[in-house]
């Protein structure tokens, strides 16, 4: 008999960036399953007294737990947890001590304790296993997806999105939290060198408490809502993700999806799922960025193709596979 499944809800209250678009799409497709939600529980500490102290005595005996959000209580063993990347194991200097020192003692308390570890990528299962010692067996692969409403938008659509933001020129976009993997201050330093009229540089996102200080804080905007980010997608020149170091790559996924050529770093992870369909750049060689912005101003031919290899991509992540294979995992495993 399948088990039974319920899911933590601690993600729910926290506004969406990559790991809680995951939790939402994927919660949302399983069938048979019941949420449970931390009510008032919804601050850092609060979550993790919740998470640890009250969720565990709220899973009935014939349900089994899944933790989506790279955190979940120690004491329930009839649980899979997704832990999403191993970054902040293998570079805890880009977050704040005490979240990095909790993070690497919770992750190994979990990774003796549930019955299964699921992860986005091949990439991050080789660095979750070094680091926590897990076995073959026990961590699943499940890459994300991505649908709708991230799809080639209308003009109308665009434009009115252009006119909010007041982007009156092309532009190039980033899309994220501003962090110390995310690379934000190569990224405006090439473009700064590239001194351009015709264009803008729009960076799309907010900075989330759980990471070490950055010096960026120029040409940021606070939050860019899900209505609102297809259209931004679309509309842009191109999408850049100059990335230190990543786990999957969502924004990536979502602008492809939306039609948008993509520069991207040449790492690991972002080489296993995109080779062929992105423009790849040292992330470390600002010069590269920066020509690469140029040359997808200059070369429409190139902008195409890799618009076209973006969209045939994208094409093969989506949600639903992801939720199916999610399910199947949850239902039996024993």
């Amino acid at each position: 008999m399948p088990n039974k499944i319920a899911v933590n809800g601690r993600f729910f209250s926290r506004r969406i960036t990559g790991v809680e678009r995951y939790a939402h799409e994927i919660s949302k497709r399983l069938t048979a399953s019941r949420m449970i939600l931390p009510g008032k529980h919804t601050g850092q500490i609060s979550g993790n007294l919740w998470e640890q102290f009250i969720l565990p005595g709220q899973i009935k005996q014939n349900e089994i737990l899944w933790s989506p959000a790279n955190a979940g209580p120690w004491l329930v063993r009839n649980q899979i947890i997704t832990i999403h990347d191993a970054s902040v194991l293998d570079h805890p200097e880009w977050f704040k001590p005490s979240f990095a020192a909790w993070s690497k003692l919770s992750w190994r308390i979990l990774a003796r304790r549930v019955k299964a570890i699921i992860t986005d990528s091949n990439f991050s299962r080789e660095r979750l296993k070094i680091r926590l010692g897990i076995p073959d067996k026990k961590i699943h692969v499940i890459h994300n997806g991505v649908g709708k409403p991230f799809e080639p938008q209308p003009q109308d659509l665009i434009d009115a999105v252009k006119r909010k933001y007041k982007l009156d020129k092309s532009y190039f976009l980033f899309v994220g939290t501003n962090e110390p993997r995310k690379n934000l201050s190569n990224l405006i330093n090439a473009w700064e060198s590239l001194n351009l009229k015709t264009h803008t540089l729009f960076i799309a996102g907010g900075k989330e408490n759980i990471f070490a200080p950055t010096s960026i804080h120029a040409n940021s905007t606070a939050y860019v809502s899900d209505e609102e980010l297809p259209a931004l997608y679309a509309g842009a020149t191109a999408f850049v993700s100059p990335s230190l170091y990543e786990g999957f790559g969502l924004p990536i996924l979502e602008a492809m999806a939306c039609g948008t050529p993509v520069i991207a770093s040449d790492i690991p992870v972002f080489r296993e799922l995109f080779k062929g369909a992105v423009f790849f750049i040292n992330p470390q060689a600002v010069s590269q960025i920066a020509n690469a912005m140029q040359k997808i101003i200059d070369d429409q031919a190139l902008a195409n193709t890799l618009r076209e290899r973006g969209l045939q991509l994208s094409k093969k992540f989506t949600w639903d596979e992801a939720a199916h294979k999610t399910q199947f995992l949850l239902e039996s495993i024993k």
